[in-house]
């Protein structure tokens, strides 16, 4: 029995092992794990984060700058946001905080003679010390990104429809609320998919198009406000 044992052993017998399985028990069982991971990965699809260009300003000009000091401050929440939305069964993120902020400084800095970039919650202190007439405080009320995919004969196209809407809220020395404006901006795109791409580009064109309109719209809300423009003249 024991010369037996030696020689299936020798020839390589399927024997039990701890647990109790063949060793073509085991590798099934590990086929099985694997292909179980493989369709939880497709069903599930992918996520993607996409970093908007941080260096988008508005291309609306204006006639002469409204003749005010203001100070921006940019809560935390406005410079993180994001917005997403999956095509197929990718999930697209596009963070869009640092492309906000660069529209919201820049688009003050065409439409007043003065702009100081506050660091923190601005206070009676700070507004004194910079000699500011008007403080802005920005925040995002709406923000939507649809995405999906055409398929082609042999590309396909990636289309997005993204709407933000932000408020601009003005705050006198005391900081009471002086004036607000509200700001849009809308962007419709189709691009076509590159042949080894995973659509990053292609479906953040739509969500850059409507940053890049919601600047120019800031510009002109905030020129155009009555309430602004009277400061403005009150301080000539």
């Amino acid at each position: 029995m024991r010369e037996y044992a030696l020689k299936a052993f020798a020839r390589g017998a399927d024997f039990p092992g701890a647990d109790g399985r063949t060793r073509e028990e085991r590798h099934m069982h590990v086929l099985k794990t694997a292909a179980g991971l493989v369709a939880i990965v497709l069903l599930t699809g992918c996520t993607h984060s996409i970093q908007l260009n941080p260096n988008i300003g508005p291309s609306a000009n204006i006639a002469r700058p409204v003749d005010l000091r203001v100070g921006v401050y940019i809560p935390e929440e406005v410079s993180q946001f994001v917005i997403d939305d999956r095509s197929d069964l990718d999930k697209y993120i596009f963070e869009i905080g640092e492309s906000l902020e660069s529209i919201i400084t820049k688009s003050a800095n065409r439409v007043f003679s003065r702009v100081t970039i506050l660091d923190a919650q601005p206070t009676g202190v700070v507004i004194e010390e910079s000699a500011l007439d008007l403080v802005m405080i920005p925040r995002v009320t709406a923000a939507m990104v649809a995405l999906n995919k055409e398929e082609g004969p042999f590309q396909d196209d990636a289309r997005g429809n993204t709407a933000i809407t932000v408020e601009l809220m003005f705050y006198d020395t005391e900081m009471i609320q002086y004036a607000s404006v509200m700001a849009s901006g809308i962007g419709i795109a189709s691009e076509r998919i590159g042949f080894f791409s995973r659509g990053q580009r292609e479906y953040a064109a739509s969500v850059e198009s409507a940053i890049v309109n919601l600047s120019n719209d800031m510009v002109r809300q905030m020129y155009g406000n009555y309430d602004i423009r009277k400061k403005g003249e009150e301080q000539e």
